[in-house]
């Protein structure tokens, strides 16, 4: 099959929504989509979704259904509206890994897809094969969380290295760049179960055996660390708050690179003032902002 129809119905009445999805897939639908209405007015990590009296829907087909689909979706609401597209069917995982390339990260630290021939100039390879996980260290957000781990493991001593812990670890691409530059025990929490194991293979094919990903979450950890690294969306870290002081070490680094630029000014006050953290470097790198913290 090289080709799928999509069709977009839209007005589609919202007391209809749940009869007509069930119709869809009784014409041989293989999927639904919605566009949904949403506002996120503060840091708050979920979004507000906005009740719509129509709402638009696209519906997936091998082939185009037959006139008979069409007809009883005007018996249940003569206003709806349709568009059929017919478009290309693509391995989307396989034209992505087509544009990933090496590159270099930070330092003598390169970026290498694990399905490529590091370069000649890649001192220090990281082999990533993201699957489904964020962290392929092209998002600026990893850059700011990249450097900041590769400058603190150029300051601190190797006594001060005795632990790191990576929150939201995605690939472990933070965590294993953290055993490159001499951390000991290194612990990298994730809350999806697809990306922990994407983490935990990205772990065993960088020899990284220093690094654990375990099925725990950060509420469940009970030790404290010199070094923590956040690269997560500023409504989660202020959600996360308490733990990640909790987890820092007194006079230990937190770095923290998921701020939009525009709700800076609201993390700043949710996150950093009355805290125990004071204000080591700050980064921006497109659209987004970096932290290195200290706790006082």
């Amino acid at each position: 099959m090289n080709s799928f129809i999509r069709i977009r119905l839209s007005q589609v009445p919202a007391a209809f929504e749940d009869v007509i999805t069930q119709h869809c897939f009784d014409f041989g639908a293989t999927g639904l989509t919605e566009a949904l209405q949403f506002v996120q007015p503060d840091l708050t990590y979920d979004p507000k979704i906005l009740q719509q009296k129509n709402q638009d829907i696209d519906v997936y087909f091998t082939e185009r259904p037959e006139c008979g689909f069409f007809d009883k979706l005007l018996e249940w609401a003569p206003g709806i509206q349709w568009n059929i597209f017919e478009e290309e069917t693509k391995d989307w995982l396989a034209e992505w890994k087509k544009g990933f390339k090496s590159f270099q990260l930070a330092g003598p630290y390169w970026i290498v897809p694990s399905w490529l021939t590091a370069p000649e100039e890649a001192q220090v390879p990281i082999l990533i094969d993201p699957g489904m996980a964020f962290g392929t260290g092209t998002h600026d957000t990893t850059k700011m969380a990249s450097w900041f781990v590769h400058k603190v493991g150029q300051k601190l001593g190797s006594l001060e290295k005795d632990s790191f812990l990576d929150v939201g670890t995605g690939t472990a691409l933070l965590a294993i760049l953290a055993h490159h530059e001499g951390f000991q025990k290194i612990i990298g929490l994730e809350i999806d179960p697809e990306a922990r194991r994407v983490a935990r293979e990205n772990v065993e094919r960088n020899l990284a055996k220093n690094v654990h990903v375990p099925e725990e979450q950060i509420e469940k950890i009970d030790q404290d660390f010199p070094v923590v690294v956040a690269n997560i969306i500023d409504g989660v870290l202020v959600f996360l708050k308490n733990d990640l002081i909790r987890v820092l070490r007194p006079g230990g680094h937190l770095f923290v690179t998921g701020i939009l630029a525009e709700r800076e000014d609201l993390f700043a006050q949710q996150f950093i003032e009355n805290s125990p953290f004071e204000i080591v470097r700050r980064l921006e790198q497109g659209e987004w902002i970096g932290y290195w913290l200290r706790k006082q």
